[in-house]
C-alpha cells in the first residue's frame, strides 16, 4: 500500500509541488492580508478614538472659554467705570454747580466713550481669551496623550506649560484690562471728541444723524485699510518688562517669550481680525438696537404714519440712555451680548483652528 502510493507521489510530484505551493502561497498570502486589515482596522480605531477624545477635549476648553470670559467681565466693567466716571459729573450735576455747562459736555463725550469702549473692550476680550486659551488647550491635549513629553523630576511629572508659564501667560489678558485697554480708552476718546465735541446739546439728531455718527467715530478708531481692526492690535498685548539683557534668560522666560509670540502672530492674521471685525459689528449693532428703542418710544401713538426715522431728540436727552449702554453690555451672566459673541460662528471656527493647530502631534512643542 505504502508503495504504491510512494509510486504515485513519485509519478505526480510535480503536480503536487504545484499544488502545494499553491495552497502555501495562498495560505500566507491570506495571513499577510489579514494581518494588514487588523493593522489598518486597530489604526481606524486609534484614529477615531484620538478624534472622540479631542473632540471632547475641545469642547471642554470652549465651555471653559465662555466661563473665563464671563468671569472676566466684571473686571472689564470695574476698568471702564474707573476710567470714565460718569456717576461723579451727575452727583456733581444735582448740585448746580456754575460750570454746568461744561459738565454736561463732558458728561456727553464720557458716555458716548463708555459705551464704545465696552464694545471694543468686550470683543477684544472674548477674541484673545479664545485664542490663549486654545493655545494652551492644545498643549494640555497633547500632554494627555504623550505625558513622556513632559519632564520627569524625581519620579514626579511635570507639564510641558508648567503651571508658573500658564499664570504669566495667562496674566496677559489681566495687563490688557488694567493698561491696554485704558490706552485704547484715551485713544477712543480723541475719536469721539473729535466727531461730537461741537455738537450741541440742544441740537436735535435723528437715529440716521447718530448712525451716521457713530459710523465716522469708527472710521476714525479703525484706520486700518486691509484689517480695519488693525489698530486694535497694539492695545492687545502691553509689552513686557524688558529683561536684563546682562543676564541669561530662564528656560520660563524663553517658553512664555515663545508662546507670546505664538499669541502675537495669531492676532496678527487675517482671520482673527476677520473675527473681531465681525464682533464690533454686534456691538455697534447692540449700541443702536438699545437706542433705538428710546426712539420708538417717542413715537406717538396717535399717529399710524409716523417712523422711526422721523423721530428727533435732543442731545442732552440721549446722553443718559447712551450712558447706561455700558452696564448692559458689561452686565453680569447672564449677558445676551456676550452670549451671542461665544456663540458667534466665525469665533467657533477659529477656536478650531488654533486648536487643531497646537493639538497636532507633529507640532513643534516647546521645551522646558
Amino acid at each position: 500500500m505504502f508503495s504504491r502510493l510512494w509510486a504515485c507521489i513519485k509519478r505526480h510530484r510535480r503536480k503536487l509541488f504545484v499544488f502545494g505551493t499553491f495552497i502555501g502561497g495562498s495560505w500566507i498570502l491570506y495571513r499577510l492580508i489579514w494581518r494588514k486589515i487588523r493593522q489598518i482596522r486597530e489604526e481606524e480605531d486609534r484614529q477615531y478614538l484620538n478624534f472622540v477624545k479631542r473632540q471632547h477635549h475641545f469642547e471642554s476648553n470652549q465651555r471653559t472659554c465662555n466661563m473665563t470670559v464671563l468671569a472676566m467681565i466684571p473686571n472689564l466693567r470695574e476698568t471702564l467705570v474707573k476710567t470714565l466716571d460718569t456717576e461723579s459729573i451727575k452727583e456733581l450735576l444735582k448740585t448746580n454747580p456754575p460750570n454746568k455747562l461744561d459738565l454736561w459736555e463732558e458728561l456727553k463725550i464720557m458716555s458716548v466713550t463708555r459705551s464704545l469702549a465696552a464694545v471694543y473692550g468686550t470683543c477684544m476680550l472674548s477674541v484673545m481669551l479664545r485664542v490663549q486659551l486654545n493655545i494652551v488647550g492644545g498643549y494640555f491635549y497633547l500632554d494627555s496623550i504623550h505625558p513622556a513629553n513632559g519632564l520627569n523630576v524625581e519620579g514626579s511629572y511635570k507639564s510641558t506649560i508648567p503651571q508658573k508659564v500658564q499664570e504669566r501667560y495667562l496674566s496677559l489678558v489681566k495687563q490688557f484690562i488694567d493698561q491696554g485697554l485704558v490706552d485704547f480708552i484715551h485713544f477712543l476718546r480723541l475719536a469721539v471728541t473729535k466727531e461730537i465735541g461741537c455738537l450741541s446739546l440742544k441740537e436735535l439728531i435723528s437715529l440716521d444723524n447718530l448712525t451716521s455718527i457713530l459710523d465716522h467715530i469708527r472710521e476714525r478708531v479703525e484706520c486700518g485699510v486691509d484689517k480695519p481692526t488693525q489698530s486694535l492690535y497694539p492695545y492687545l498685548l502691553t509689552s513686557e518688562q524688558v529683561p536684563d539683557i546682562s543676564s541669561v534668560p530662564s528656560p520660563e522666560d524663553a517658553l512664555l517669550e515663545r508662546l507670546v509670540g505664538e499669541t502675537r502672530d495669531i492676532l496678527e492674521s487675517a482671520d482673527f481680525h476677520t473675527v473681531l471685525k465681525e464682533s464690533v459689528d454686534r456691538g455697534y449693532h447692540c449700541v443702536l438696537d438699545t437706542v433705538a428703542e428710546h426712539y420708538k418710544e417717542q413715537l406717538s401713538p396717535e399717529d399710524s404714519n409716523s417712523r422711526i426715522h422721523d423721530v428727533s431728540i435732543a442731545v442732552a436727552k440721549l446722553i443718559p440712555v447712551i450712558n447706561s449702554i455700558m452696564l448692559k453690555i458689561c452686565a453680569d451672566a447672564p449677558n445676551q451680548f456676550v452670549q451671542e459673541l461665544l456663540l458667534m460662528e466665525e469665533l467657533k471656527q477659529l477656536a478650531a483652528n488654533v486648536y487643531e493647530a497646537f493639538s497636532q502631534e507633529q507640532y513643534n512643542k516647546p521645551r522646558v
